[in-house]
């Protein structure tokens, strides 16, 4: 039942978070290659 609370609760902003919801996960890779690359070194 509690998935569905998750669901719609701001429908203004779905747009908003899909394309947030990207660039999250590609800052979230460059940082990881970045702190490969530095470990490594």
């Amino acid at each position: 039942m509690s998935d569905h609370n998750f669901e719609g609760h701001f429908p203004e902003e779905a747009e908003q978070n899909e394309i947030g919801g990207q660039v999250l996960l590609a800052l979230m890779i460059l940082t990881s290659i970045v702190l490969i690359i530095w470990a490594m070194s």
